[in-house]
């Protein structure tokens, strides 16, 4: 007598129950992924991807990130922010107008992290649609390397005087460590290396790095490389940041016209404020050159308030110009901006 040996294919509900929760997950997953990789909001950054490379423990490594609104309605940014507490982001200005920018800044937290750190920015957008956007951020921070402080910093210099800004070396490892060259980018800067500090195991120097009386006026953000002997990671990279203060401002650096009628005009003011007393030649713009007309005071005085009238030509269609300011005795010229629409 054969016995029929009988079989089942189902399957317990409570697996079944499981693999239907796995698969929504993972479906939910791919989605997110997705969703941050929005096209809308990728053609405004250019950043695929934020390598900050070696650095060393206790520098300040920082990136900005332009987003450059490419559309012909406003943009909102409602947040930005890293997904590992190694990195964190900041932003500025968060309404774009249309062709206009604003800056991310992305900084690494080089004193309570070490060796490779991984993580994302995060770039949420609320107008003129909801979008998310994500750049992936890499660094590998050396526990070997302490630079103290975390960066140059000349801090305000006035234009034609010199500025000198001070950090400390250490290194720990071997004894023959060596700091054979110190680079530049910016031509108005030089350093003076102190003579290492041996210790069984440890390294010290100080850098000194002074900043020409030659440099123009405007913000100073840029990169000094240290370069050693260690084959395996030769380069440490430094930030430098100060401003470069001129002997002259300009308030407002942006004015608006408004909408101005062909053949009409707008009143603005301009104010120009110096460290001692000085005439102004002139306050032109080359490319509407006939539409500005300045009250320019022909005495010498700290602080000048220069009424400008701007008669509209027979050109309808929105405007932006450069206006510059032209001081007696100068080679320099000040800037400023100039926005309008012209209608008919």
């Amino acid at each position: 007598m054969t016995c029929a040996r009988s079989t089942s294919t189902d399957v317990d509900p409570e697996m079944r129950n499981l693999k239907n929760s796995i698969f929504v997950i993972l479906t939910l997953i791919i989605a997110a992924d997705n969703a941050s990789a929005d096209p809308w909001a990728e053609r405004m950054v250019t950043a695929r991807k934020i390598d900050f490379g070696v650095i060393a423990t206790g520098s300040e490594a920082k990136k900005m990130i332009e987003v450059r609104n490419v559309y012909a309605a406003a943009v909102h940014i409602s947040d930005v922010s890293t997904t590992c507490g190694c990195s964190a982001a900041a932003t500025g200005k968060k309404t774009i107008p249309p062709g206009e920018s604003t800056y991310v800044e992305v900084q690494m937290n080089t004193q309570k992290f070490s060796r490779r750190k991984d993580s994302n920015l995060i770039i949420k957008f609320d107008s003129p649609q909801f979008a998310e956007l994500r750049i992936p951020i890499s660094a590998y921070i050396r526990t070997d390397v302490v630079i103290t402080p975390g960066m140059l910093r000349f801090g305000e210099i006035q234009v034609g005087s010199d500025g000198t800004a001070v950090v400390d070396i250490a290194y720990a490892g071997r004894s023959d460590w060596n700091i054979v060259d110190i680079k530049f980018s910016n031509k108005d800067m030089k350093a003076v290396l102190s003579p290492p500090q041996r210790a069984p195991g440890q390294v010290k120097f100080r850098l000194t790095v002074t900043l020409n009386k030659t440099a123009k006026a405007g913000r100073i953000r840029d990169l000094v490389t240290i370069v050693t002997n260690d084959r395996t990671n030769p380069y440490v990279p430094l930030m430098v940041d100060g401003v470069v203060a001129s002997e002259f401002t300009i308030v407002p650096r942006a004015i608006d016209v408004g909408v101005v009628s062909a053949g009409t005009s707008a009143m603005k003011q301009i104010v120009v404020k110096g460290k001692t007393p000085f005439t102004i030649d002139s306050v032109d713009c080359e490319a509407m050159a006939d539409c500005f007309k300045a009250a320019i005071r022909k005495d010498a005085r700290v602080i000048h308030s220069v009424p400008i009238e701007f008669v509209a030509p027979s050109r309808p269609g929105k405007f932006s110009e450069q206006l510059t300011v032209k001081i007696n005795g100068r080679d320099e010229l000040l800037r400023l901006i100039v926005t309008g629409t012209i209608v008919n």
